[in-house]
């Protein structure tokens, strides 16, 4: 869940390097590689250096995830819809709420980089715990979001449900697997 997580915050990650170069950028000269030009780097864009690894780590790490989820597709529990409701709005409110208030956080500033860190962290806590960490801009331009209500072996349930398919209908019998509590793939 922590890549769901990461993945989630790339566009944001995306933003504040963008920031910090631009308020950095008489120092985006290179010579020679010694000690006191790298401690220069680390200090004027070593936020970026870490988003831009976190950011990679957790791109890929979802690219792994999802081949995994897909490769157990066809073994899933058959169960069938009985209610729907598309959730990829979601997306947006996410956005708007947690990665718009961050952009203008001076990248030069502690105080504002350990702001950001805290902030992420309790995010992070929050997020797992209430299964919106399948609330992720980056997720939903391959995959599609479903508060779904089925049927399984004559019991009703509800989940979140994702699916690269963007046509799921009710009293349709598709077959999925439990990620985590209350979330399925499918």
């Amino acid at each position: 869940m922590f890549v769901m997580f990461i993945t989630s915050y790339i566009p944001l990650f995306g933003l504040l390097v963008i920031r910090q170069i631009k308020q950095n950028f008489e120092y985006l000269n290179f010579s020679k590689i010694n000690s006191p030009n790298i401690l220069t780097a680390l200090e004027k864009f070593g936020l970026s250096y870490f988003f831009i690894i976190i950011s990679i780590f957790g791109f890929f790490g979802l690219k792994m995830l999802l081949k995994n989820l897909d490769s157990k597709k066809n073994n899933g529990e058959l169960v069938k819809i009985t209610g729907i409701e598309n959730k990829n709005s979601e997306s947006i409110s996410y956005i708007s709420t947690y990665i718009v208030p961050f952009i203008f956080q001076d990248t030069n500033n502690l105080f504002d980089i350990l702001s950001i860190f805290i902030v992420l962290i309790i995010i992070f806590f929050i997020y797992t715990k209430s299964n919106m960490i399948v609330i992720n801009p980056i997720l939903t331009i391959t995959h599609t979001l479903y508060q779904i209500d089925f049927s399984k072996k004559g019991q009703s349930k509800k989940g979140l449900f994702i699916t690269q398919n963007e046509d799921v209908e009710i009293d349709q019998e598709i077959k999925i697997n439990l990620i985590t509590k209350n979330i399925y793939y499918g």
